[in-house]
């Protein structure tokens, strides 16, 4: 909570990310062979563990949504920093997760974990998970992570334009908003010959989210603030110093 305030204090919104870690990693589950029986045994648990979080802030408003998971649909093959669910026990998470966090605070906004599978894949396991959700239950908002996506054109955008995805996951839940939770660049590391190219690259990114979509994006979460953390290219170097390209084209828009 202290570390909380102090983010508020300084200005900032905060989304709260409620992972498998915010659970407690391995408590009494082994991720590789969980069954449906198992998901819904920790649904229970992890459902009344967000409630008690969401008590202690409801109606401080220090507390701008929480997201439920974090890259549920990613492929089990590839699961080195996520826990994959079956869109099936997904849908039954995030509904629980839901009435529960609603039964203390019916505010606060509840979004989806991060979607990592693109506009097809991610896409498909958004309309699967709702599709395994009560009529009367929804988030309210779809997340994604559209890492190698941005301005066509652009060395940084591997996978094909920003605007493809922001399509295909808009139309999942018309009139709702839409929230990035994690973009960047990966794979570049401590990369400072790049940062120019970088800084050109976000910037373009914001633009499209400002200027196509205006109001419809509801946040764009960099990853990551440090070069020091898993995989990201940061806004500061391994040392903590700031990348003035990053730091005054981006930070000071």
């Amino acid at each position: 909570i202290d570390a909380i305030n102090q983010y508020v204090n300084a200005g900032y919104k905060i989304l709260m990310v409620l992972t498998h870690q915010a659970y407690g990693e391995g408590a009494g589950y082994h991720w590789p062979s969980m069954t449906s029986d198992r998901w819904r045994d920790l649904t229970a648990k992890y459902a009344d563990m967000a409630k008690h979080i969401a008590a202690k802030f409801a109606g401080s408003g220090k507390i701008t949504a929480y997201q439920i998971w974090n890259e549920q649909d990613t492929a089990p093959e590839h699961a080195r920093a996520a826990v994959p669910i079956p869109a099936k026990d997904y849908g039954h998470l995030l509904s629980e997760t839901i009435q529960a966090i609603r039964s203390v605070d019916p505010t606060t906004k509840i979004i989806t974990g991060g979607h990592v599978g693109g506009p097809g894949n991610g896409s498909s396991y958004a309309r699967e998970t709702l599709a395994n959700m009560p009529a009367g239950v929804r988030p309210d908002g779809i997340a994604f992570h559209p890492y190698g996506r941005g301005a066509e054109g652009h060395r940084f955008t591997i996978f094909g334009p920003l605007t493809e995805s922001i399509h295909k996951y808009g139309s999942i839940l018309p009139g709702k908003p839409l929230w990035i939770s994690e973009w960047g660049v990966l794979d570049h590391q401590g990369r400072d010959d790049l940062v120019g190219e970088v800084a050109a690259y976000a910037n373009s990114f914001i633009d499209i989210c400002n200027k196509q979509f205006s109001g419809q994006v509801a946040a764009a979460i960099w990853y990551a603030w440090a070069d020091s953390m898993d995989n990201g290219y940061g806004f500061v170097d391994q040392n903590g110093q700031p990348k003035a390209a990053m730091t005054q084209q981006i930070l000071k828009r």
